[in-house]
């Protein structure tokens, strides 16, 4: 019973194994409140390199308002606005975070009962709010990298360093888009979760990697669509 139901302590450490264990994944995430932990430090993660990163987004601001040509007597009121949405989405990030993966988790559990995959909606929720602390390591990553370089931003592609195949294989546009969102930190969290989903439900890796498609698919689609707009790799 201790296993099934283990405590907010253990389930605070327990996070943890996103990194390494998912079978320890598995177990943990029964404990209450287990999906507040990593929320927790996804949030503050986020909004502090976030905060770090705002130099880098408004210099790729000025460079969009510059290709937009927007007229001198508009343009200040437009760099006003948006140094504030730059501001504010910083400190929202919390909630979107919580919004999408609630979503995420609710159509893997979808996707999980039609390929007989069986999974409380919680558990799941609870599964991809740890896993994403991998995509933590990637965000403080990526700003390691801008800050090492010192360049200044002149295009979306600078703000998506290379950590996946595109490291290897020159590209632009869609192509560089999905090499670069297949990067090392999003196979490391994508495995790690069915592997955590298969031993959390008891089911097949097969049927786990399979229930797990809306979690790279649909952030995928947005990726895609935010190069074709804003001219290059999205973030």
């Amino acid at each position: 019973m201790a296993e099934e139901n283990p405590s907010i302590a253990s389930g605070m450490v327990g996070m943890f194994n996103a990194f390494v264990d998912p079978a320890g994944l598995a177990k943990a995430v029964k404990a209450k409140l287990f999906w507040l932990w990593p929320l927790i430090i996804l949030s503050i993660v986020f909004i502090v390199v976030g905060y770090l990163m705002m130099p880098y987004t408004l210099q790729l601001g000025e460079v969009r308002l510059a290709q937009q040509n927007v007229p001198p007597e508009r343009l200040e009121n437009a760099r006003n606005m948006t140094r504030t949405i730059t501001q504010v989405f910083v400190y929202l990030v919390p909630i979107f975070l919580v919004l999408f993966t609630m979503l995420g988790a609710w159509l893997v559990a979808v996707t999980g009962s039609i390929v007989g995959l069986r999974a409380k909606f919680r558990d799941i929720f609870s599964l991809m709010m740890a896993t994403s602390l991998i995509a933590a390591l990637q965000y403080i990553a990526t700003y390691i990298v801008l800050r090492t370089k010192g360049d200044e931003i002149t295009s979306q592609e600078q703000m998506t360093p290379a950590f996946g195949l595109d490291i290897f294989i020159p590209a632009h546009g869609i192509l560089l888009t999905l090499l670069n969102f297949f990067s090392i930190f999003q196979i490391w969290s994508l495995v790690m979760l069915a592997l955590a989903l298969a031993s959390l439900s008891g089911s097949s890796k097969g049927k786990a990697f399979a229930a797990i498609t809306p979690a790279w698919l649909i952030p995928l689609i947005f990726r895609i669509i935010g190069s074709m707009f804003g001219g290059g790799s999205s973030n």
